[in-house]
């Protein structure tokens, strides 16, 4: 059997989704606990500039994430130059 990428993605995005959440957990349960919201508001007072990092670190893997991607079956040659080029959704 085959395993498809999607699946592994899919895998390692809930195991560190639980990880997470366990790490969270553990962090609320201790009063002398270190939040994620906590540990990020005293990186903010130590270096304000990390938000902006932090927008531009998302901003780049939003357009890695949302590049335009097209499948193989979505291109055609053109019959004037031979490049290749997206089909026509509409068929004309």
């Amino acid at each position: 059997m085959r395993v498809r990428s999607p699946w592994i993605w899919v895998g390692w995005l809930g195991a560190v989704a639980v990880s997470f959440a366990a790490l969270e957990g553990l962090a609320l349960s201790d009063p002398d606990g270190l939040s994620l919201s906590q540990f990020w508001v005293d990186v903010k007072y130590a270096w304000p500039a990390i938000s902006v990092v932090a927008g531009i670190a998302i901003g780049i893997l939003i357009c890695h994430f949302n590049w335009h991607w097209v499948p193989q079956q979505m291109r055609e040659r053109c019959e004037t130059c031979g490049r290749e080029r997206l089909k026509n959704p509409h068929g004309g």
